[in-house]
């Protein structure tokens, strides 16, 4: 019953094992970054542009059927339909599906956030002689910094948690931790899917601090606090 990191020296020596870990990680960033950028462009065009009312009603349409698909079903619908492209068995595909299937709620929280903000920004940037993308850079995106670093923090840790979807298109080369730690259940190899499982935790609760700094950043110049206690 003492202590050892044995098991833990094991799980790193394994190159297999490492490689799982580090698609997880690439994966997940991936889904967060270019998932974020779209949550981010629907939002602002359904909320803050001149979209015609339909384009607005497609848009959220497409959100609440994404929240009402199954993983497993969307993970079978992505199998059958890119099962002869290119994208089959690479992590682009992955990312594509995550991105998919975690679109609904970001995508909601963004658009609450945005349709708070004070809504004669744009009329009087454009008074100022501001075109829509300036105003959307240099007044919107600062105001809502602290929604997009909780979408991304929400994006990345579901992409490192899930396995509805992804578990029937990761390949030999793109197999994801949770996806591994399911195939080690079949062989009872209970100390490898510890390690894993407590590298899944520690990985997200890096995020969520990272974040939590990041967040706190933005507030303390506000406040003229220092950023550091250095």
């Amino acid at each position: 019953m003492n202590g050892t990191l044995k098991n833990l020296k094991s799980v790193f020596a394994d190159s297999n094992l490492v490689r799982v870990f580090t698609n997880s990680l690439i994966i997940s960033f991936f889904t967060a970054l270019l998932g974020t950028m779209l949550v981010y462009a629907s939002a602002l065009v359904t909320t803050r542009s001149r979209l015609h009312p339909h384009g607005t009603l497609i848009i959220e349409s497409i959100a609440q059927i994404t929240n009402t698909i199954p993983g497993m079903v969307l993970g079978i619908a992505f199998l059958l339909t890119f099962k002869k492209t290119f994208l089959r068995n690479t992590m682009a595909i992955l990312v594509f599906c995550n991105m998919i299937h975690f679109f609904a709620t970001p995508f909601l929280m963004m658009k609450g956030t945005l349709d708070k903000m004070n809504e004669s920004w744009e009329t009087t940037a454009a008074i100022l002689g501001d075109n829509w993308i300036k105003t959307v850079v240099r007044i919107i995106t600062p105001n809502i910094l602290p929604t997009l670093l909780e979408v991304f923090c929400y994006l990345f840790i579901n992409g490192m948690v899930t396995i509805s979807a992804v578990v029937f298109i990761a390949g030999a080369k793109t197999m994801v931790i949770t996806t591994k730690i399911q195939e080690l259940q079949h062989f009872a190899k209970f100390n490898e899917i510890f390690i894993l499982s407590l590298l899944i935790l520690i990985t997200n609760l890096i995020i969520k601090t990272v974040k939590g700094i990041a967040h706190q950043q933005p507030h303390r110049k506000r406040q003229g606090l220092p950023l550091s206690h250095e």
